[in-house]
């Protein structure tokens, strides 16, 4: 319960108010990571997620986000619909959001597509003290200062991406105008932009008798730079047959911090499930098994729904 109101009142009093929800599953949901993914894949697309942060705490991080996107020939690209909801303590802290995403997608060459995308947000940030029962002090604030807000902004975010053969990556900017998170419109509560960069490889791997693909290996690299906050992502994935299983390695450019993330999934018709699982690195004198993170996406695909004779497929990431 500690470290909850000392997120709390932290988040009320410094910086961190200016952070984005972070997620394992890139590929999962990728209007949230760049809004040129938008339409990527073609048919309707609906994406239902969870994320429970800090397992082992009472009220921890509980993230619930969903999306629908797809390719519309009329519009050369894809659209696409997000909403987000971050609730900490229970909702004492909540974190809303809807994005309406719209991507043109540029096909070169046979083999080369360019996308670019550009995302409309509206987003509602809130703390709700009414209930709250804290100690004198907590995370060095006086808990007499803390009151309850409630603060509604737009947002934008654009960005852009491209596909070559089996190689893929983008670069993202969200949130352009730096709002304010709360009605203070004090500079430690702006939410500050978010750079993501993106790249990766989609390598088949061939029997070699008869020369059919056996699996996949995916190498993939996400970096994400918010305020002085850094967050590298690297990792590996393997597709057989349906199953999918990857192994990721988060941490800042000084190394200060790590965690191990492994996930595993199945997808097979319109449905693909996935499951990760964030295990937080401490040092030996540290131990602290409240620190990791559960996550859960489901991917519904409806290809009945899809018609386009115009485009053909982009290679990327499905799930």
């Amino acid at each position: 319960m500690v470290f909850i109101l000392a997120g709390i009142m932290a988040m009320s009093a410094c910086p961190s108010a200016g952070q984005d929800a972070a997620f394992s599953q890139f590929y999962a949901n990728p209007l949230y990571m760049n809004p040129a993914m938008a339409g990527v894949e073609g048919p309707v697309k609906v994406y239902l997620g969870y994320r429970n942060q800090w397992p082992g705490a009472v009220d921890p991080y509980s993230t619930y986000h969903a999306s629908y996107e797809q390719y519309l020939d009329v519009l050369q690209g894809g659209i696409g619909v997000h909403f987000m909801n971050d609730r900490l303590g229970g909702g004492v802290f909540n974190s809303i959001s809807i994005d309406a995403v719209y991507a043109y997608h540029l096909k070169v060459t046979r083999e080369l597509t360019v996308t670019g995308g550009f995302q409309a947000s509206m987003g509602q940030r809130s703390l709700n003290t009414e209930g709250l029962v804290l100690p004198d002090e907590v995370a060095g604030v006086a808990t007499g200062s803390l009151q309850g807000y409630s603060r509604l902004f737009p947002d934008f975010s654009v960005g852009t991406a491209a596909f070559y053969r089996n190689f893929f990556g983008g670069f993202a900017v969200h949130h352009l105008l730096q709002p304010y998170g709360s009605p203070s419109e004090d500079p430690n509560t702006r939410i500050f932009r978010k750079f993501t960069a993106h790249a990766g490889a989609m390598i088949p791997v061939y029997e070699r008798r008869f020369g059919t693909e056996m699996l996949q290996l995916s190498p993939q690299i996400v970096f994400m730079q918010q305020d002085i906050y850094q967050q590298m992502n690297y990792g590996l994935e393997v597709f057989f047959k349906g199953v999918i299983g990857g192994i990721w390695f988060r941490q800042d450019l000084m190394f200060s911090y790590g965690t191990l993330i492994f996930s595993a999934g199945y997808g097979s018709g319109p449905f693909r499930f996935r499951y990760s699982y964030d295990a937080k690195l401490s040092p030996p004198d540290l131990h602290i098994p409240s620190m990791g993170a559960h996550e859960i996406s489901l991917v519904i695909i409806f290809e009945n729904l899809y018609k386009s004779t115009k485009r053909r497929a982009i290679k990327c990431p499905k799930i």
